[in-house]
């Protein structure tokens, strides 16, 4: 069973030298966590301090220099939030950015509905002074 095991890294270390999917893999964690910091509002320096690493260690693994240890990078991920393999998959940013679109909508659609009720409710209190006014001329 260990050559087996032994047969199988030395494979996957090869396909990972030869395909590129080592760099590959590194560069979409550096930009998942690059863009999912940028869009949480934080810079490198609050999320370093969030996650417990340094400012250069954080700037590092966003240029995609760096690997973080499977500890920090759930640090990383719990800071900003998410759950630690949200990190690695290619489609969950544009789904995150969606719900944030979603959730930036409906509070903008509630604010308008509610200024929409406030300006109905002054024009109908504006109706019935006319009225008042009306009735009292008579």
């Amino acid at each position: 069973m260990k050559v087996l095991q032994v047969a199988i890294y030395i494979k996957f270390n090869n396909n990972m030298k030869n395909n590129n999917r080592g760099k590959a893999l590194k560069t979409l964690l550096s930009r998942n966590i690059k863009l999912l910091r940028v869009n949480s509002g934080l810079s490198q320096a609050e999320l370093a301090e969030k996650a417990e690493i340094s400012v250069p260690y954080l700037g590092a693994v966003e240029r995609g220099d760096k690997w973080p240890s499977p500890a920090t990078l759930a640090e990383i991920a719990y800071s900003l939030g998410i759950e630690p393999y949200v990190l690695l998959k290619p489609e969950s940013i544009p789904s995150i950015e969606i719900k944030k679109i979603i959730v930036k909508l409906d509070r903008d659609i509630t604010a308008l509905i509610s200024d929409s009720v406030k300006v109905m409710n002054n024009i109908a209190k504006g109706n019935e002074v006319i009225e008042k006014k009306k009735g009292s001329k008579s």
